[in-house]
């Protein structure tokens, strides 16, 4: 019996119904957007915090908002590059282009993040996720009850983690090593490096694509923005895994992810606060 805390919120039948469907007509958009830009040699700006932005990530979130704003005008909108809309009920997370420096440096691993959230009265809690591939042509859409792989040739299936009960046997993957000061990581993140099977820095969305489909044991994302978690929590819990803060709690309260399995997760949590 899995006992750990979960932090994605249910999405009842009605709304796996109704907004599951969109979601895919939000993946089509933000697609169609981004292909076109991938490979391209398009032209990079860097933000106020010295983070990458590109015309694909612009255009991919002005084109999933119009079709929110058309279909569901009561709806809220948290976007990374054009902010807050207020709204009521429900909330939709976008980040356009997860992953930009490897989208800019044409290494395929970046990704599409799209969190759903509804407002029970406590505030926002994601209940569906979607996380999506643009050069891959693949998608996990994910709420608490499963996770699903949806590929391009129209063809779908229910994805799980897989069992690892040893870190001398796990995958780890992580965005950035820990040393490079983009993410702020202790030295104590050499602790899993040391003992894990294959370490690599596969990382932004794709290090949980690759957790939920059985191909990764442990994604580590020390720092990170509301954007880039929302999404992930219900997909991740969809298959089966488990994620908390760095820090072992609610990731959405306190921005960051380690995401596993579950039976490693107590470990990796120690061990990467134990120090160098």
């Amino acid at each position: 019996m899995k006992d750990w805390r979960r932090y994605a919120g249910a999405a009842s039948d009605a709304e796996r119904r109704e907004f599951v469907g969109f979601m895919h007509e939000l993946i089509g958009a933000a697609f169609r957007v981004i292909r076109p830009y991938f490979l391209s040699g398009t032209a990079v700006m860097t933000k106020g915090d010295a983070s990458p932005v590109t015309l694909a990530d612009r255009g991919a979130e002005e084109a999933m908002r119009k079709l929110i704003e058309a279909r569901y005008p009561d709806h809220g909108i948290l976007g990374e590059e054009f902010g807050a809309k207020m709204g009521r009920g429900y909330r939709w997370v976008l980040d356009p282009v997860d992953g930009t420096r490897a989208f800019i440096t044409n290494c395929f691993l970046f990704g599409t993040l799209i969190a759903l959230e509804r407002d029970d009265g406590a505030g926002f809690r994601p209940i569906l996720g979607a996380l999506a591939h643009p050069a891959a042509g693949v998608a996990l859409i994910g709420h608490a009850g499963e996770t699903r792989l949806y590929a391009s040739d129209g063809t779908q299936r229910a994805v799980r983690v897989r069992t690892c009960r040893q870190l001398e046997e796990a995958t780890v993957l992580a965005t950035t090593h820990w040393s490079t000061g983009e993410q702020r990581a202790g030295a104590g993140i050499e602790n899993v490096i040391r003992r894990a099977k294959l370490y690599r820095t596969w990382g932004d969305c794709f290090g949980y694509f690759a957790l939920c489909t059985a191909g990764a044991d442990a994604m580590l994302d020390p720092t990170l923005a509301y954007w880039d978690v929302a999404a992930i929590v219900p997909v991740v819990e969809g298959a089966g895994g488990r994620v908390t803060s760095w820090r072992g709690g609610d990731p959405l309260d306190d921005p960051s992810l380690l995401a596993t399995a579950g039976s490693l997760h107590d470990e990796l949590l120690r061990l990467v606060h134990a120090g160098g």
